[in-house]
């Protein structure tokens, strides 16, 4: 079948009604404080409902859709009625006033701009927009510098890729999605974190462990969902306009408009610049190449009570130029090289061109609220060209997924059920150009097709709450694959939750462009055997803890997760440092982590938030079970916000420590190509200033003010087209300290209410 057969009948399909968990909440005397015990609570217009216990608190299951009205009553007291038009983001506080006292009924929710859920099933973390604006968020890539779950680091030395570390392993084994649906991946798991604008995003949610069935077989780690800005809540229009001290400049532009009584549309346009040949280590590499990138982005969405429906569309274009620089002293190699072309300049070219389509449509039955069935589909063409020195790399991407979700509540609504089908569609094709490459035809180019299905039930028992899923997916290329997925969530209070998750999850490698920092050195690319699908079993527990303690609330978290492999493309740097050998794994490779947050409200303007990591990942290399490279031991996070209580000034400091951890053998070189054997431990300082008035923003800040520095980030930078030349052990800080600033204009909307 051809891809276009493929192609139109998924893109009519739009998404899944993705599942909610329930909505937790106190009923009180709004007077005395007082709980009231049994009172009712039910949504609007529906047959949910449930009866709060006999300390006020209760928990009912969301609605059929949203927005909804949530109704409260009890004995002698007034009807509440509250409109929510999202899932509240923590207990709500319900007041209810005496029968004779008519008054409004006042909800009261403090927002952290980073929160630690109680509510969800799977341990998940929430970046808010007030998280993403500490930072400058230039892209998704620098969305993560106050926040301990994700580790970013730079690839190599001259392409100025970055990637990504979640519960210890690449982001590769996280699944990256935007609402649910498969976003960063085949072509893109190199770049895409560049690729997509922090101010395009609302929130970011951080799942931890293995994935639920609906949503996809490969999250192995983890989920990282990206949920963009929403058009009926954003003004008509929208500017950020930023500059650091190292000459890049960035301008982002949103219009927003209404285009019917139920009907939003949001435009996006996002420019990068930066045309400064730096060299801040004087090896004769630029630290981070010249780059220049448009983005666009039109995202249209339509709303009713029953039915709602949205197509997103994005076109990328992304262009980025390294490597040596005779600006600052570079030379041709010397007259002793051995190879071609010793008079030329190591040269770095990346070139990015994507277009995205993206639908959904979901719909909730007229007969029966408790049942609603949703679609997704979505489509991506991908184009890749790059050069490193005289070595060539281009890969072409044509990709199409739909999936279908059916879920419908059962008994009175405290169990539900969930399945539906999935298809995902891949077409490949990659083209290397070094005379080294040995292996399989069939790394440079497949088709692959994946069929699935799925099956989720949800039983609810008073505190307990057990999800139980498999899923079946048959792949064209690597066979039938079978993934069981358990999650078990026990709320100890309305604040207090206990997590248990186990399952198995896949996932089809890419190495080459999943490793395309080696390609920016002499080392040969080996391939030996055939290269399969990977797979692993992940298992977690996690409690976390909400609670006021010397009148100041607190919120603590400890996580506990393993990942152990079954089997995998392993990627080894160890077995020479003149190659890099793709083979299949023949022994043990796991990854152990354990996590622990604080976060606290110091005083009304001060919020501290501090986070620990512990990492023991271990892969086997030739027989051999060692640390994975480039994974330090241990990593420390604290961080400390201010905002007066006009919310008119805000302030962030941040401090980020690395442990220390292995890199890769250089110990067969000559003694004057040796690397060290393991990465110093190091510390970043990150502080933003954020000045509010009216509709504007402006804000200053810097990156990595205590100057750290990986000073030698080239092996053999004198000569890169000699057999020793690598630029990928890469540990640390490229560049020393970056002072930034700019200004966020936001015009609002003229009406005061929403009609949604």
């Amino acid at each position: 079948m051809s891809l276009r057969k493929l192609f139109m009948p998924l893109v009519l399909l739009g998404l899944s009604a993705a599942g909610q968990d329930a909505i937790h909440g106190v009923v009180r005397d709004a007077e005395s404080g007082e709980l009231l015990p049994t009172a009712n609570v039910t949504w609007l217009g529906t047959t949910v409902g449930c009866t709060a216990d006999a300390d006020g608190h209760f928990r009912i299951d969301p609605p059929p859709a949203w927005p909804a009205e949530l109704q409260v009553s009890f004995v002698g007291y007034a009807t509440a009625r509250i409109p929510l038009s999202a899932p509240p983001s923590d207990v709500l506080q319900v007041g209810l006033r005496w029968a004779v006292e008519m008054g409004p009924v006042e909800v009261i929710e403090r927002q952290s701009t980073t929160q630690l859920q109680t509510r969800t099933l799977i341990s998940t973390e929430t970046i808010g927009q007030g998280e993403l604006k500490r930072a400058a968020c230039c892209d998704l890539s620098e969305s993560f510098e106050t926040n301990a779950t994700v580790d970013v680091s730079f690839n190599d030395a001259i392409s100025g890729t970055k990637t990504i570390r979640m519960l210890g392993l690449d982001g590769k084994y996280a699944q990256m999605s935007v609402e649910n649906i498969p976003f960063i991946r085949g072509l893109s798991i190199a770049s895409g974190l560049t690729l997509i604008p922090g101010t395009w995003i609302n929130e970011i949610n951080l799942s931890k462990g293995i994935g639920t069935a609906v949503n996809g077989p490969n999250a192995m780690t983890g989920q990282i969902d990206l949920c963009l800005l929403q058009p009926a809540a954003e003004g008509p229009l929208f500017v950020n306009a930023y500059g650091n001290s190292q000459g890049r400049t960035e301008l982002n532009v949103h219009s927003a408009q209404r285009t019917g009584a139920h009907s939003d549309n949001l435009l996006m346009v996002h420019g990068n610049w930066f045309n400064t040949e730096m060299d801040q280590n004087s090896d004769g590499f630029m630290d981070m190449p010249l780059s220049r990138r448009i983005n666009v982005l039109d995202r249209w969405i339509y709303r009713n009570d029953r039915r709602s429906g949205q197509v997103t569309m994005r076109v990328v274009r992304d262009e980025r130029d390294g490597g040596q620089s005779a600006a600052h002293g570079a030379m041709p190699a010397p007259p002793d090289h051995v190879g071609p072309h010793p008079e030329q300049l190591y040269t770095i070219g990346i070139d990015n061109t994507m277009a995205d389509l993206m639908a959904k449509y979901g719909f909730v039955f007229a007969n029966d609220p408790t049942k609603s069935i949703g679609f997704i589909a979505s489509a991506r063409w991908h184009d890749v060209a790059s050069i490193y020195g005289l070595r060539t790399y281009s890969g072409e991407q044509r990709s199409v997924y739909g999936n279908a979700v059916y879920q419908q509540l059962l008994g009175t609504g405290t169990d539900q059920i969930k399945t539906g089908l999935s298809f995902q569609y891949d077409e490949y094709a990659e083209s290397f150009n070094a005379s080294a490459l040995a292996g399989p035809d069939s790394l440079y180019g497949r088709v692959e097709s994946m069929p699935g299905a799925f099956v989720e039930y949800t039983r609810k028992r008073d505190r307990l709450t057990l999800v139980a899923g498999v899923r079946g997916d048959l792949n064209s290329r690597f066979g039938n694959t079978l993934g069981p997925r358990a999650h078990l969530k026990y709320d100890l209070g309305p604040l207090t939750s206990a997590r248990a998750s186990v399952g198995h999850a896949f996932r089809t490698a890419l190495p080459l462009v999943e490793n395309a920092s080696v390609l920016a050195s002499s080392r040969r690319v080996t391939v030996e055997g055939d290269l399969g699908m990977e797979r692993a079993w992940n298992m977690g527990v996690s409690l976390l803890h909400k609670f006021k303690w010397v009148d100041r609330k607190w919120a603590v978290g400890v996580d506990a997760y393993s990942t152990q492999f079954t089997t995998q493309v392993v990627t080894d740097l160890d077995r020479s440092p003149q190659a890099v050998v793709f083979y299949m794994l023949n022994g043990r490779s796991y990854a152990n982590s354990l996590l622990a947050d604080v976060q606290v409200q110091l005083t009304r303007v001060l919020d501290l938030k501090m986070s620990y990591r512990w990492f023991d990942v271990r892969t086997t290399y030739d027989g051999r079970l060692l640390e994975r490279p480039f994974t330090p031991a241990h990593r420390g996070l604290i961080d400390l916000g201010f905002h007066d209580r006009k919310e008119r000034w805000r302030a962030d400091v941040s401090l980020n420590i690395f442990g220390e951890g292995r890199l890769p053998s250089t110990a067969s070189n000559p003694e004057a190509y040796r690397f060290i054997e393991r990465s110093p431990s190091f510390a970043t300082l990150h502080a933003q200033i954020t000045h509010i008035t009216g509709p504007w923003e402006f804000y200053v800040g810097g990156e990595n003010l205590t100057s750290t520095l990986q000073q030698q980030q080239i092996i053999a930078p004198e000569d890169p087209y000699g057999p020793y030349f690598d630029a990928t052990l890469i540990w640390g800080p490229t560049n020393l300290a970056m002072i930034y600033g700019g200004l966020r204009y936001n015009l609002p909307r003229r009406t005061t209410t929403d009609p949604h």
